[in-house]
């Protein structure tokens, strides 16, 4: 490693390079640079000019303005080194100019350009065509969260590398971010993946690690050859390469999940991270995701296995070149996008994704609607008493159904039960049985105010659905229900069913009408059912029509005459008398 600084800024497009070197520039200048990855979040750079000739100022601005969208900005190479090593000169980052602005602190000739990694700038920059206002959409009915990665990225422009997670599940996916960007770490996030962004690629799995490879556990040398390498001096060893950069600071720490509101079946939280913090001599092929072990005297951890969470490179004439970052501790198994949130510095991106989070936190912990399970119903109040408690795993398409009720979180007792029409003695009354999947809403995110809003089928415990066809309008009804603590219907059904074409069929273990204004109960007041395996078809005036349990069809006019009629012919029965005409 040397110890002269170098750095070219490349803009291959333009034909221009600006350096402190005069053999690898054709422009001469002092620049600050700063280079930020972090695992989880896009790659940025600021580049600080401090006398660059307003020439060239003018050529980068009117650049910068000649297209917008993935394949806007400046197109940029940063090269970082020694000048008495070129073997240590490297590319630091790849990306594209996004700003201009002049540089207060070096008036009139100073400049600052901002921007991207190149993946990174690609997939921020990208949305669906048509959509209003612009967003990035996916919609799969059954993928793998590798499988969407890829897809969302592909639209982009972007490569995706790295192995597949074994034996990942398909399963629905539906997400929607305000960019390609966004959408990707949304999607990941939700089912328990991570997602690194850098040098013009894109990984997406559990156990990332920088460089990607062709397998999910990363490389990690014997631990004969690591220590081999710690020998000389205070030092941090990468393992792809073992490149050994020489320690300037070095604080190992330990962090616990706290603050946290518990959730019923949460994700499991780490009860601690460890990690480190360190400054090292800069090295200009450092990224996140590196796998690296810290070699300083009297540290117990050295040979624990690290992955860098974030990592800056700090380049400047004065302080010289410089890589600061955190790393964390890395499970081959999963489970580092937990330790990765826990241990995230703050940054004006991990704040927001803190608010999220804890927004979300508050979401899941009192949820505007929920899902619960009936434990017992009082019909004639219209109220029930519903167990919640249910995990809130987003690897589930539709945790709703998925995922069974647990009841850990206590139950909701007499909570009022919705109704399309509901009155004052009238309305309509639906059966509530022990064991329903309720659908909930909580007014005003209040579970006190708790209403069973309608109803479920869930898939745990396995629910089966009734066999219905296209445009059926149905209602089945059981008549018998199984014994024991979770009861299911059984047996018969009652049906009232009309079909697409508009043909009806009732079914009923027995069917009883009664017409005409004083033939109807009061209002409020529950009708008598008639007798089981009989029609009876009544009216006001006293006549009845009736089918008898054993078929027997029975007429009975009362007080009025009975009269038959077909094809011309009529039959009238009354006073005693048959008469025909």
């Amino acid at each position: 490693m040397g110890v002269i600084l170098w750095y070219q800024i490349d803009f291959p497009k333009m034909m221009l390079k600006i350096s402190n070197d005069v053999r690898s520039g054709s422009v001469l200048a002092d620049a600050e640079i700063v280079i930020k990855y972090a695992i989880g979040e896009a790659g940025t750079f600021e580049i600080t000019f401090a006398d660059l000739p307003l020439l060239v100022q003018e050529k980068l601005t009117s650049e910068l303005a000649k297209d917008t969208g993935p394949e806007g900005g400046v197109i940029v190479d940063i090269h970082l080194g020694y000048l008495d090593d070129p073997s240590g000169r490297a590319v630091a980052l790849t990306g594209r100019v996004e700003e201009i602005k002049s540089a207060t602190r070096f008036p009139p000739l100073g400049m600052r350009l901002t921007g991207h990694e190149e993946a990174a700038h690609r997939l921020l920059n990208h949305t669906d065509p048509g959509t209003h206002p612009p967003e990035a959409v996916i919609s799969r009915k059954a993928s793998t969260p590798y499988d969407a990665a890829k897809d969302i990225v592909a639209l982009a422009g972007v490569p995706l590398e790295g192995p597949e997670e074994p034996d990942a599940p398909e399963r629905p996916i539906n997400k929607r971010g305000k960019n390609s960007f966004a959408l990707l770490t949304g999607m990941a996030s939700d089912c328990g993946y991570e997602v690194l962004v850098q040098d013009g690629k894109v990984q997406c799995g559990m156990t990332l690690s920088h460089p990607p490879t062709d397998s999910r556990f990363p490389f990690i040398p014997p631990d004969a050859l690591l220590a081999a390498a710690m020998l000389s001096e205070d030092c941090l060893v990468a393992y792809a390469t073992m490149t050994v950069a020489r320690m300037a600071e070095f604080k190992p720490g330990q962090l616990e999940a706290v603050g946290k509101q518990s959730v019923v079946a949460d994700k499991p939280e780490p009860d601690k991270v460890e990690l480190f913090d360190f400054t090292v001599l800069g090295v200009p092929t450092f990224r996140a995701g590196l796998m690296v072990a810290a070699g300083v005297e009297g540290y117990q951890k050295a040979l624990m296995n690290f992955r860098v969470l974030q990592l800056t490179h700090t380049f400047s004439p004065r302080n010289g070149y410089t890589c600061t970052g955190r790393a964390v501790e890395f499970s081959g198994i999963g489970g580092n996008n937990r330790r990765s949130e826990l241990a995230r510095k703050a940054s004006p991106q991990s704040i927001a994704d803190l608010i999220s989070g804890k927004a979300q936190e508050r979401a899941a912990a009192h949820p505007s609607v929920d899902v619960g399970e009936i434990d017992k119903a009082t019909p004639d109040k219209r109220v029930a008493s519903v167990m919640v408690g249910q995990s809130t795993d987003y690897a589930k398409a539709s945790p709703s159904v998925e995922l069974p009720v647990t009841g850990a979180t206590g139950e909701r007792y007499d909570r009022p039960v919705a109704s399309p029409f509901a009155w004052h003695n009238v309305g309509l009354s639906v059966p509530v049985y022990r064991g329903m999947r309720a659908l909930l809403n909580q007014v005003r995110d209040d579970p006190d105010d708790t209403v069973v809003t309608g109803f479920l089928w869930p898939n745990d415990p396995q629910t089966e659905r009734p066999k219905s066809k296209e445009g059926d309008w149905w209602l089945c009804l059981p008549t018998d229900l199984t014994v024991g603590s979770a009861p299911k219907p059984t047996g018969k059904g009652a049906n009232d069913l009309i079909a697409a074409d508009g043909r009806r069929v009732v079914e009923a273990i027995g069917l009883k009408i009664a017409i005409g204004e004083n033939a109807c109960s009061p209002v409020g007041d529950r009708p008598t059912e008639g007798d089981a395996e009989v029609f009876l078809l009544t009216h006001k005036s006293g006549t009845t029509v009736q089918i008898a349990a054993d078929g027997k069809v029975t007429v009975d006019g009362g007080a009025q005459d009975v009269v038959l009629k077909s094809g011309g012919v009529t039959l009238t029965i009354g006073n005693g008398k048959v008469a025909i005409s």
